[in-house]
C-alpha cells in the first residue's frame, strides 16, 4: 500500500508512518510530492485542497493520513467520531469537512481507486502521544480540564523538553526520539487508544477501515 503522511512538521511524519503501519499491520511505502510541504495548522488547512489533487491525479498513492496538533483548540468530542459536529474550532472537524467537499469534486480516473483517508488530532501536541506510557498525568482528558480553566503539570512547551530533551533539539535528534517513541508505542496501541480516545482513536479507527 502506498501512503502519504502529512502532519505539522518534518519530525512527526516518519513517526505516523510507524504507527500507521502498526494498525495497518504491514509495511507501507512513502509517496512524497514536492508540489507542497505544510508547515503548521494553517499552511495544512489552505493546502489540503492541494494536496488531495495531487495525489489523486498525480500519483499512486492509495491513501493519505494526516496528524495535527490540537493546541488550545477543543478536541473533537461527538460520541462519533467520524461526524463533523457543529463545531468551527474543532480542528479534526475542519479536516474532515474538507476532505468530504475536495473528494466529492475528483473526477474518476481509470484504474484508480478512490484516495482513502485517515486523521489523528494529537491532544494537545503529537508530544503528547510520545509521552504515553512514560508520564501518567498526559492524556486527553487532563488537557481538556486544563482548557477549562484547571491547572495541570504540562504544556505544550514542558512536552517538547520531555520528548526531545531540549527546547532547541536538532533535526535528527528530534527524528530519532518520535520514531523511537512511536516504536514503543505500537507495543500498546490499546493504552494510546485509552489515553487518547478522541485524537489517536480517530486514527486508529479511519486505518482499520482501510483493511
Amino acid at each position: 500500500m502506498r501512503i502519504a503522511v502529512v502532519s505539522e512538521f518534518t519530525p512527526d511524519e516518519a513517526a505516523v508512518k510507524i504507527l500507521t503501519d502498526s494498525i495497518l499491520g504491514i509495511e507501507t511505502e512513502l509517496v512524497a510530492s514536492r508540489r507542497w510541504r505544510p508547515r503548521g495548522w494553517p499552511s495544512i488547512l489552505n493546502l489540503l485542497p492541494t494536496i488531495i489533487k495531487d495525489l489523486h491525479y498525480n500519483t499512486n498513492a492509495d491513501g493519505l493520513v494526516m496528524v495535527v496538533d490540537s493546541d488550545e483548540t477543543p478536541s473533537h468530542d461527538h460520541p462519533d467520531p467520524t461526524v463533523a459536529v457543529e463545531n468551527a474550532a474543532c480542528r479534526l472537524c475542519q479536516l474532515r469537512l474538507v476532505v468530504a467537499r475536495e473528494s466529492a469534486r475528483l473526477s474518476a480516473v481509470p484504474n484508480r481507486d478512490r484516495l482513502k483517508f485517515a486523521i489523528g488530532l494529537a491532544v494537545p501536541a503529537i508530544e503528547a502521544w510520545y509521552r504515553c506510557g512514560v508520564d501518567p498525568h498526559v492524556n486527553e482528558a487532563t488537557w481538556i480540564r486544563k482548557l477549562q480553566g484547571e491547572r495541570v503539570s504540562y504544556d505544550k512547551a514542558s512536552l517538547k523538553r520531555q520528548s526531545y530533551g531540549s527546547d532547541r533539539a536538532p533535526l535528527s535528534v528530534r527524528i530519532e526520539r518520535a520514531n523511537d517513541a512511536a516504536e514503543r508505542l505500537t507495543s500498546d496501541l490499546d493504552l494510546l487508544e485509552r489515553l487518547f480516545p478522541n485524537g489517536f482513536g480517530s486514527l486508529r479507527r479511519d486505518l482499520q477501515d482501510w483493511r
